[in-house]
């Protein structure tokens, strides 16, 4: 096998084919990368059992062949070359040569035989969709999927497809963030899949070179095309399927208030709360708003604030000042409306333009 690259264009693909392989298996084909050049087209794959990664490149092989090799040594030495480095890939039927200018590497190597095969998908369910769509989406609400969940569907990405649209949700079970996305044809069949959040969080770095994307399941596994890239993925196999459901209880108390200040609020006592549970108060009235913490060990911080609108009777409700602070960091608005029921009950948070939504429990304390 003998071929040559560019820099830029194989740092890519390492840099995320490296995400994709296993770290806990030592020494074994998990961890390495599978090269295969010929007839003018190179391919590299990494897999992960859970997950896997698949990139096809058109280049001029001058010999053809295939090899693995330790995929993370690989990225480690590719990313010190210079951006515009041509960098030839030797495999003399026992070690991978890498060569750029005066530098040279010699790589240990294992047999492809022993590479796991990705498994097919037959694919039920088909989607496209614009990639900027979807990255938004996915930036707005992955960092609300539980990391360390008892229950396993909420450790995933939800995807529900039904009629024109497609929504994504997830739940940290203290917040819930959900974004819709118009398509722009009716779908025909309905289908809901839960996405590991690791695999999801990789799928984001990946949807920058490309304007469209294509997704494949059969609701066990999927497929993501981006371009030259292919993503697989068993899926979580339960879902949450109500939990939109939770967005629809009456709020008769509204307040519209500038997102910057807010956070600047709330970032300027936050240091003072507790660190277990990062609480902070919002009085809310008309006249004012007052984001302060409970007192501590360390005393107590107040700021004030005035909303744009108001609408209800005044209410104080106990945040996670933490949680509610990542909210608004993924809010791209100037302004956010708070809309509540009562001080026990859900806060739910708009951004005053945009198809995406979030809740946030209160927390079970009194002010003391």
């Amino acid at each position: 096998m003998k071929f040559k690259i560019i820099k830029n264009e194989v740092f890519y693909i390492l840099q995320n084919a490296v995400n994709f392989i296993s770290m806990k298996n030592t020494n074994t084909i998990l961890q390495n990368i599978y090269i295969s050049a010929e007839k003018g087209k190179v391919v590299f794959k990494t897999n992960s059992i859970l997950s896997g990664f698949c990139a096809e490149l058109d280049l001029d092989v001058e010999m053809e062949g295939t090899t693995t090799v330790i995929c993370k040594k690989l990225f480690d030495i590719v990313k010190e070359f210079s951006d515009s480095s041509i960098i030839e890939f030797f495999f003399d039927g026992s070690r991978l040569k890498i060569s750029s200018g005066q530098a040279n590497f010699s790589l240990a190597t294992m047999s492809p035989e022993f590479f796991p095969a990705m498994s097919d998908i037959t694919a039920e369910y088909s989607l496209k969709i614009d990639s900027s769509l979807l990255a938004d989406a996915l930036d707005k609400t992955l960092f609300c999927v539980a990391t360390n969940a008892t229950k396993i569907e909420f450790t995933g990405l939800h995807l529900k497809v039904y009629g024109n649209k497609l929504e994504l949700h997830s739940s940290d079970f203290q917040r819930i963030s959900s974004y819709v996305i118009q398509l722009p044809e009716e779908q025909s069949d309905e289908f809901i899949i839960n996405i590991p959040k690791k695999t999801a969080s990789d799928i984001l770095k990946v949807l920058d070179r490309t304007s469209t994307i294509e997704i494949y399941t059969d609701l066990k596994q999927f497929m993501l095309i981006a371009g030259n890239i292919k993503i697989y993925s068993r899926l979580i196999e339960k879902a949450v399927k109500s939990i939109n459901a939770l967005f629809s209880s009456e709020t008769p108390i509204e307040v519209l208030v500038d997102k910057d200040i807010l956070s600047d609020n709330i970032r300027k006592v936050l240091p003072i709360s507790t660190e277990i549970t990062h609480a902070i108060v919002l009085s809310l009235s008309s006249d004012q708003i007052t984001v302060y913490t409970l007192e501590t060990e360390y005393g107590q911080g107040f700021d004030k604030l005035n909303a744009i609108r108001y609408s209800g009777d005044p209410i104080d409700v106990i945040l996670n000042g933490k949680l509610l602070l990542e909210i608004l960091s993924h809010i791209d608005c100037n302004n956010v409306i708070l809309k509540l029921s009562g001080r026990r009950n859900p806060v739910f948070i708009y951004p005053e333009q945009g198809n995406y939504k979030y809740l946030i429990v209160p927390l079970a304390m009194d002010r003391g």
